[in-house]
């Protein structure tokens, strides 16, 4: 019955419109009142402010701030560029772009709704100059921008790693290998239904000057991600502390490199947009907080466990339903929240059946992170559509062989976990 009031008014609230942090917060409180869980009110701002108070998740802001700098200094436009330069002799080669353009972003930003809004600004206008409908161009840029919280650095793998104590290193890389499956997938489909639409059926011959040309300033976009790996592989830094270092260099190359952060106007414009955005998360994280601390008061964990055996006790089976539930649920609650409202649990029961805590881990971000291009909640869609200017309803039937393709590399991921493993057990 408590599960049911807990839930029904999350519901209830969403629906009404009430901002997601606080439809979560409330929620939790009104069942501590209504079922009687014996919670003192005076534990409720506590717990709201632990769910924050944690040296791991220091770690976002720092990264948060580092991919504003990089998109300020206009390394999307040198992505692009790059991205052009490399598959711009393909059919459809504008949607293999933002499918590329997404992969190398990824290493910049850390946040799926940040590469959203930086390639969708720039990409959504030209593939809709180029022929291509506007509801396409929303569905590839959304799709697309599920890869960014998966390469290294990842906002939601440290959220994840700071709830589960798995190693954040370690998820960072064991999401190397799936972010490209994800992309490789991501770029067939891109190429078959592009080519069925007829879009961009001639395209520019390949030139290898631009090509050189491009790389100059596009790669330096690898300069951020080579340190993360690099400092996490050798040791040199945690997490939160290569997201200090990812900073630095993001203003080096901002300041020195290609000179666009060099005004005060344009340094207070990046920390604005860099705490603001900070600030929604972690307020999320807090209120996500409470209602995780109200799950385990109701024993979630023992009921999603027991519900499953009841059901099979073979461990694939196991975690197929794990994911088609975490599928369900990203249809109506957004990715940062379900996370942190679920992450623990399911790692506990991940645990009992005998799963590696790091391929779990990566599978559920990847799981969750599908959910923000899943209407009607999806947050990536509705950035991308907010670009385009159309409703939402209209990019469902181009996103379905996209969202496909991203449940299909669910499926070769349980089928074949070294994917997720091989990295950090080698490194």
């Amino acid at each position: 019955m408590e599960m049911l009031i807990l839930f029904g008014l999350l519901i209830l609230f969403l629906a009404m419109g009430i901002p997601v942090a606080v439809s979560i917060g409330i929620a939790a409180l009104g069942t501590i009142l209504v079922a009687d869980l014996s919670v003192p009110l005076s534990l409720v701002p506590r717990q709201i402010f632990g769910g924050m108070n944690s040296y791991a998740l220091m770690a976002v802001p720092f990264f948060v701030l580092a991919g504003e700098m990089m998109n300020a200094a206009g390394v999307t436009q040198r992505i692009i560029r790059l991205a052009l330069a490399v598959v711009g002799h393909i059919r459809g080669s504008l949607a293999q772009v933002n499918v590329l353009g997404s992969l190398m972003m990824s290493g910049v930003s850390g946040s799926g709704a940040a590469d959203t809004a930086a390639l969708g600004t720039v990409l959504i206008p030209e593939m809709a100059k180029k022929g291509y409908s506007r509801s396409y161009a929303v569905a590839v840029t959304a799709a697309s921008a599920t890869i960014g919280p998966i390469i290294p650095p990842s906002v939601l793998f440290v959220v994840y790693g700071s709830l589960t104590n798995v190693s954040v290193g370690a998820l960072f890389l064991g999401g190397v290998l799936p972010g490209i499956l994800m992309g490789a997938l991501l770029m067939v489909v891109a190429y078959y239904t592009s080519r069925r639409r007829g879009y961009q059926q001639k395209v520019a011959k390949f030139s290898w000057s631009e090509l050189g040309a491009a790389a100059l300033g596009g790669l330096v976009a690898a300069v951020v991600p080579t340190i993360i790996v690099g400092a996490i592989f050798f040791g040199i830094a945690t997490a939160t502390e290569v997201g200090v270092i990812a900073v630095v260099v993001s203003m080096l190359l901002g300041v020195v490199a290609f000179g666009r952060l060099r005004g005060m106007r344009e340094l207070t414009g990046v920390l604005t947009r860099a705490l603001t955005t900070s600030a929604a998360i972690l307020l999320i994280i807090g209120t996500s907080g409470l209602f995780a601390n109200v799950l385990t008061r109701l024993q979630f964990q023992g009921m999603l466990l027991d519900t499953f055996l009841s059901i099979s006790t073979n461990p694939t089976v196991i975690l197929i339903m794990i994911v088609v539930s975490l599928l369900v649920l990203g249809l109506f609650i957004d990715v940062t929240p379900l996370l942190i409202m679920f992450a623990a649990p399911l790692a506990a029961v991940a645990s009992e059946i005998g799963y590696d805590p790091i391929f779990f881990g990566v599978l559920v971000v990847i799981t969750a992170t599908i959910g923000a291009v899943t209407p009607p909640v999806g947050g990536y869609l509705i950035i991308a559509s907010g670009i385009a200017r159309i409703p939402l309803t209209q990019t469902v039937r181009p996103l379905l062989p996209f969202w496909l393709s991203l449940v299909a590399s669910l499926g070769i991921l349980i089928a074949f976990p070294q994917l997720v493993t091989f990295i950090p057990s080698v490194l």
